[in-house]
């Protein structure tokens, strides 16, 4: 999304409700997100031809800029800051919402009628695929290795491939032949460094307390352990916990198909939390956000490869449908 927005987007303003992604999934569908956009036009109508004026350019993105969770209310226009401000604020006095507003970065809104319900979904699903659990934003994609492993496996690749490297310098041979070598000799080396760094991996994720750590780091150990296949479900029932939302175990598990890829021990397991998640979702969230959640259930069953199978699919129908209508023509 941050790349296509780079690429294709436009200067503008956008006005965010001030809400958490739970309120929003528990509160706010898309018909609630429509009747929040007709109070703003109808309070900036009240309040005068300045204040109306100013606000006629704003309409809802979807998809929004991928910074807020929706709704947010965007516009391309020249925009009267201090009218809009003032807007807002009646708008938290009246007990419309609270909203922000920003410069930002927006997508060009095609067509009579651009924003649409399955639209705002796929905006909530992406909030919940890439939410926060721990005060900031989720950073490296994949999660990045807990800093005791990271470095057990610097200290490995020192003794073992930098020792291989340093013995091939001396070989006498030259060119493809000795290429040829120390790839082999690289290749070896690394292997033998991957399954100590496994063993010690697959002996820490058994005998530590997830209890003892906070929960930014037993993330990390979590996402290890569905890498690994080693003591998943001990791991994620210790995050489980802390998590007090619906949507943020929804967020941890999309984290720990990622890193298994959908093979190995660790994916049956996501499978059945994630279907009892959607059930207890069922309760407290709006069918909305229900549906959020399923289209983040569902794009973790489609194998990067088979998606980029289907694209090439596609791209040879529309080649056959340009062939035949060449021969029309």
């Amino acid at each position: 999304m941050r790349q296509l927005l780079v690429e294709c987007s436009d200067p503008g303003m956008v006005v965010v409700l001030e809400e958490e992604l739970e309120h929003v999934l528990r509160n706010v569908n898309f018909q609630r997100a429509r009747e929040l956009q007709a109070q703003l036009t109808k309070l900036a109508g009240e309040l005068g031809g300045d204040y109306a004026q100013a606000w006629s350019g704003f309409h809802m993105e979807v998809a929004n800029d991928g910074n807020d969770v929706p709704p947010s209310f965007g516009s391309r226009n020249p925009v009267d800051k201090q009218s809009i401000k003032e807007l807002l604020s009646r708008a938290a006095d009246e007990g419309i919402g609270k909203f922000s507003m920003r410069p930002t970065l927006l997508l060009p809104q095609d067509g009579p009628a651009p924003e649409t319900r399955e639209q705002y979904i796929c905006d909530l699903a992406d909030s919940i695929r890439y939410t926060t659990l721990f005060g900031s934003e989720w950073g490296e994609r994949p999660f990045a290795f807990p800093r005791a492993m990271e470095q057990y496996r610097y200290q490995l690749l020192e003794e073992h491939v930098l020792t291989s490297i340093r013995r091939s310098a001396h070989n006498p041979r030259l060119g493809r032949k000795w290429v040829q070598e120390i790839v082999k000799c690289l290749e070896e080396s690394i292997t033998e460094a991957d399954l100590r760094a496994v063993a010690v991996m697959e002996y820490e994720l058994s005998k530590m307390d997830p209890d003892s750590l906070g929960i930014e780091e037993k993330t990390q150990w979590t996402v290890l352990a569905c890498n690994v296949g080693k003591a998943i479900e001990k791991w994620y029932t210790a995050c489980e916990k802390e998590l007090e939302y619906v949507y943020q175990r929804a967020a941890l598990l999309a984290e720990m198909w990622h890193s298994c890829q959908g093979f190995g021990p660790a994916a049956p397991f996501i499978r059945e939390q994630f279907q009892g998640l959607l059930q207890e979702a069922a309760s407290v969230y709006t069918d909305d956000g229900v549906q959020a959640l399923e289209r983040v259930y569902e794009q973790l069953q489609h194998l990067p490869w088979n998606l980029l199978r289907g694209l090439l699919d596609q791209e040879e129908r529309d080649a056959g449908d340009d062939d035949t209508q060449a021969t029309r023509e």
